[in-house]
């Protein structure tokens, strides 16, 4: 899992143009939007959201529109990518990015109602330390929005055969969470992805409504 500084190089040099890669139509726009589903119906009144790879920031600058007044926070891995999400933002905008890793996110304990990871838990150098870093930073009822790759079925196998190991099967991510605290409270299917990348909600407690 040590490629994350790869990764990093790769999305420096992508950031000027990542907002009009395909995949964003494909993948990142239909997990974003049920990402915000979910967190809007279960978790309406949240008052801090921190998204963790936030890229070029579309995520919180579609957040911002429907959680008012919260605080929004930003990180990123990649310099370039957060240099264009803070040149993208709209005057009077409160969205804050900053250059972190997941693996040591600048902000006290028990700070956030929200956090969101889309697509990014696969680039984490190390996702044990990037999990409970993520637990610090949540209040105790607070959630993790997690939107990645979750071999499940025939893909398990193939995960297996190319040893694909940055992308956990829920068998290998359940323990990780267990170890933070953390477990899987539930799940929303992905309209026009598939099974194999659903939006997992992590937290501690149990759930106030359901998620499918």
């Amino acid at each position: 899992m040590r490629a994350s500084g790869h990764d990093v190089d790769r999305f420096n040099r992508w950031a000027a143009t990542y907002d009009r890669h395909y995949l964003q139509r494909l993948i990142l726009e239909p997990v974003q939007k049920t990402l915000l589903e979910v967190a809007v119906s279960e978790k309406r009144d949240a008052r801090a959201i921190l998204d963790v790879g936030c890229g070029t920031g579309r995520l919180l600058r579609s957040a911002e529109g429907l959680f008012a007044g919260a605080r929004l926070e930003g990180v990123d891995a990649a310099p370039e990518m957060v240099k264009e999400a803070q040149a993208m933002l709209s005057a009077g905008s409160g969205i804050t990015f900053r250059v972190a890793r997941a693996e040591r996110l600048p902000f006290p304990d028990a700070q956030f109602d929200l956090v969101f990871s889309t697509m990014t838990f696969h680039h984490w150098a190390d996702q044990r330390a990037g999990i409970a870093e993520i637990a610090r930073v949540l209040r105790f009822e607070g959630w993790w929005l997690l939107a990645d790759f979750m071999a499940s079925g025939v893909m398990r196998y193939v995960r297996r055969l190319f040893r694909l190991r940055r992308f956990p099967e829920r068998r290998g991510l359940d323990p990780m969470l267990a170890a933070a605290g953390l477990r899987v409270l539930g799940q929303r299917r992905v309209p026009g992805v598939g099974s194999q990348v659903p939006v997992l909600v992590i937290g501690r407690g149990a759930m106030k409504g359901v998620v499918r």
